[in-house]
């Protein structure tokens, strides 16, 4: 039984050393709905907790990777998407967890601007499914320009989407950043 244990206790035992990722910024108050069922599409999810999406990617996801497929006649071949109806995400094994963020560098490279310093508290609400076109359309094989870890489409970074309301908290940087990941129980 504790050798059954022991690769997820390994897992722990370094998430809660820390990790490392990346974050992008969505308006969850704009959003239709997010994957995780009974979470409300709100930035502010209450006690000062920010809501978050998890890469389907990311090393942090448990459960099975959300349901789709890439189809580049969904592209406009500029970064866009034709027909953005994205996979399903069922099962996803973070729903409801918290996350302890904290800026660690601009990650499009910014030299204006600068890390705060502050810790934020997110709570997985969504996912962000590599299969979605939304996201793999933005990468240069379909036509655009983003950095496939900025649209959750590289395998084994943690990509976080976070409330835009979070950014100011995070850094003063305009873009996407490095971020430090701790596992945390939800205040």
């Amino acid at each position: 039984m504790f050798f059954a244990a022991l690769p997820f206790l390994l897992a722990s035992a370094l998430l809660a050393k820390g990790d490392s990722g990346v974050t992008t910024f969505n308006d969850y108050d704009s959003q239709g709905g997010v994957a995780c069922s009974g979470f409300g599409s709100s930035n502010d999810q209450g006690n000062g907790i920010y809501a978050a999406a998890l890469g389907d990617l990311s090393p942090l996801w448990t459960g099975p990777k959300c349901a789709g497929s890439i189809d580049g006649s969904k592209c406009n071949g500029s970064g866009g998407c034709n027909d953005c109806t994205g996979p399903s995400c069922a099962g996803e094994g973070q729903c409801g967890l918290c996350f302890s963020i904290s800026c660690a560098s601009s990650l499009d490279g910014e030299t204006s601007g600068s890390c705060s310093g502050q810790s934020i508290v997110v709570k997985v609400i969504d996912a962000c499914p590599s299969e979605h076109p939304e996201n793999y359309c933005k990468t240069s094989q379909f036509g655009g320009n983003i950095n496939p870890k900025e649209c959750c489409e590289a395998p084994g970074v943690n990509a976080f989407d976070i409330a835009t309301s979070a950014r100011s908290a995070l850094s003063s940087y305009q873009g996407n950043l490095n971020i430090n990941i701790e596992s945390i129980s939800c205040p």
